[in-house]
């Protein structure tokens, strides 16, 4: 019997599957280094309104960049309704407005992971 010669189109199944794995792992890792937990982004969204307020207290016109940068990306990551609220205003009021709006979906999405409850159970073998 005459050997099988392998080709450049021979794939090793085994070798596909492995790098599919490994694939996805690095997905899921690079997900994670750039997803914050609720509560970090309900801390974060709390500094940025003290901000807003220190901006008000001063009599600031318009909020600066970084801190409208930071508003922008918070609530983006959040909803992107309130994100087209929010718009290109950068008026202390208008961003606080919407700050709390944030906290708020923010608050709502933290109270509906805790009563989430037991996942369904899903039987083995079915009945009969």
């Amino acid at each position: 019997m005459a050997a099988m010669s392998v080709g450049p189109s021979y794939f090793n199944p085994y070798e596909v599957t492995a790098m599919e794995v490994a694939a996805g792992r690095a997905r899921d890792a690079f997900r994670a280094r750039h997803r914050r937990p609720l509560r970090q982004r309900l801390q974060l969204a709390d500094e940025l309104l003290g901000r807003v307020e220190r901006c008000r207290l001063e009599s600031v016109r318009l909020v600066s960049t970084d801190l409208w940068r930071s508003a922008v990306t918070l609530t983006a990551e959040v909803d992107l309704g309130l994100r087209r609220q929010l718009g290109t205003d950068r008026r202390p009021d208008h961003l606080g407005e919407i700050l709390f709006r944030l906290q708020a979906r923010l608050l709502e999405e933290i109270h509906q992971e805790r009563t989430r409850g037991d996942a369904p159970v899903i039987p083995l073998f079915p009945d009969g």
